[in-house]
């Protein structure tokens, strides 16, 4: 943290930078180096009108980005010097690194176009103006501002890491001529290596990175330039309806174009995010819910710069946590079989080390199970078309398959009146029965290699199963091979589904322990050392 030159801002501080800024109407904020918040904090104050999802937030720091994603802030990046985003500020917030304060100054100033700026730096960058960017902030400073010398402003006892350097608390403003600062050296013949005229075939023929973020970059220069041309049209058509002799220019308040800016400059950095989520095709190898979670999560993504650097990373998180990604759709498919009709399990003795578990182990049956409440109207309601899909993605995943030849979602597809009529039809993984008026289906593997590998590989994820099998005696892979023919003489009479569902552990473990012996399943053994283990 301290290479990072990490300095939180005391409270006290904080509200004196706030109380600089003289337009209190934030439309669109930046911190530049955000750490956890603390600048930002008294903008948090009750009956303050600003939102935080119109803060945009930048920091190095991963572990500060989840503090600030915590709190509510737009994350949009991570090196500010870097950072090239296109927003429309109206206030920019910065307390920078003290060793290059005045480079992150003038890149804020220089985002700005009609708003003001707030720093806090190291007094000497003010004081001994050396270089030619500290004499450049200095003239800002006589030209468009003021600065405050504070001593002692991070010994504070609200200080979280002290320093006794003096500071300088510098205010910019800077305001807008529109036709100065916006229709001036618009390059609308080219605008990042994207030529205008070949805009079709530029989509056709390549779908790069690098192209993606030419194509966004040129259609945010578009926009603003349409914004603009919008914003003029306005002004004169004002001018129009003012007497001859009165017809002068005056001064234009750009609020309301920074504000229109700024929406469609989001709407086009979501759209540009979610293309490049949905050009992975992730969605054909997860399952429905596990894809929901990656959607969900991609919000925080999609905040994010559009910059090459940026997507490159999102899609470089995508492939380490494409395991994770897996094993959560392994673990939807399992439950989507066992949650609902506990005749679609296959009780055993979970195994964990050195601990008395609690919860009664379970696997999906070897030789059929059901799905209830397949049907709506007489049709294969939207849900179960979607977990037939996902059946279909985990049990081609498990064999190590892109895809099945013969899927769930084709047989209900096409066969669907074959199947209404109670033939018993086919596909890669299962044979299938359906009965509409009662509206199930029913499962018969024909992979039971398939099944097993599921069975186990979510065993060990719920550490059910030893993750090595040999740490597992004889006498537990006996009961869990044997698991359908306890099940079968487990005694739920007088239980509802739901009962069984919500069955206590220990009523349930003892239902199993009896079974076992009425099945001649000795796990005596295990039973005793589970006992030795507890006491």
């Amino acid at each position: 943290m301290s290479d990072l030159q990490f300095y939180p801002t005391p409270l006290s501080l904080a509200v004196r930078a706030k109380s600089k800024f003289k337009n209190k109407k934030i439309i669109r904020m930046l911190e530049s180096s955000a750490g956890r918040g603390d600048l930002l904090e008294p903008f948090n104050s009750y009956g303050h009108n600003h939102s935080k999802n119109y803060t945009d937030c930048i920091e190095i720091d991963l572990d500060n980005q989840a503090v600030l994603r915590s709190k509510g802030y737009n994350v949009i990046d991570a090196d500010f010097l870097q950072f090239n985003g296109a927003a429309m500020y109206s206030h920019v917030l910065m307390n920078p690194p003290f060793s290059n304060g005045v480079d992150h100054v003038i890149k804020g100033f220089d985002l700005l176009i009609n708003g003001e700026l707030v720093a806090i730096v190291n007094a000497e960058t003010v004081k001994n103006p050396h270089t030619s960017k500290r004499k450049l902030l200095v003239q800002w400073i006589e030209m468009y501002g003021s600065v405050e010398f504070i001593e002692q402003a991070f010994t504070d006892p609200d200080t979280k890491h002290k320093t006794s350097v003096e500071v300088a608390l510098i205010h910019l403003e800077k305001k807008a001529d529109i036709k100065q600062n916006f229709t001036v050296d618009l390059d609308i013949d080219g605008v990042n290596g994207v030529n205008y005229e070949g805009k079709q075939e530029l989509a056709i023929k390549s779908s790069t990175i690098s192209n993606a973020v030419s194509v966004f970059n040129a259609a945010v220069k578009s926009l603003r330039i349409a914004e603009v041309a919008q914003e003029e049209a306005f002004y004169y058509k004002a001018l129009l309806g003012r007497p001859l002799n009165q017809m002068h220019q005056s001064d234009i308040e750009p609020e309301n174009l920074q504000k229109r800016f700024n929406d469609g400059y989001d709407d086009l950095k979501k759209w540009a995010w979610t293309n490049v989520l949905h050009s992975t095709e992730f969605s054909k190898y997860l399952s429905s819910k596990a894809y929901a979670k990656l959607v969900a999560d991609f919000e925080a993504v999609s905040k994010l710069s559009f910059t090459e650097s940026n997507i490159r990373g999102f899609l470089l998180g995508l492939v380490n946590g494409q395991s994770e990604m897996n094993i959560q759709m392994l673990l939807d498919t399992f439950d989507e079989i066992t949650k609902y009709i506990p005749e679609n399990r296959a009780y055993y003795r979970g195994w964990k080390s050195n601990q008395k578990h609690k919860e009664q182990a379970y696997r999906v049956q070897m030789t059929r199970f059901i799905i209830p409440r397949a049907n709506s109207y007489g049709y294969i309601s939207y849900e179960t078309k979607k977990k037939l899909q996902d059946f279909d993605k985990t049990f081609a995943m498990l064999e190590g398959k892109a895809e099945c030849e013969t899927s769930l979602e084709w047989l209900f597809d096409k066969k669907l009146k074959e199947l209404s009529r109670g033939e018993r039809l086919s596909t890669t993984y299962f044979d299938i029965r359906y009965y509409p008026g009662v509206g199930t289906i029913h499962f018969f593997p024909r992979n039971k290699a398939v099944i097993d590998r599921l069975n186990r590989l979510v065993g060990k994820q719920r550490q059910w199963l030893p993750e090595d099998d040999k740490q597992a005696g004889k006498e537990f892979w006996t009961q869990y091979d044997k698991a359908e023919a306890v099940t079968r003489n487990m005694d739920f009479k007088g239980l509802s589904v739901w009962d069984v569902n919500n069955i206590k552990a220990e009523k349930l473990e003892q239902i199993h322990i009896d079974a076992c012996k009425k099945t001649g399943v000795d796990i005596s053994t295990m039973l005793e050392h589970e006992d030795a283990e507890a006491a």
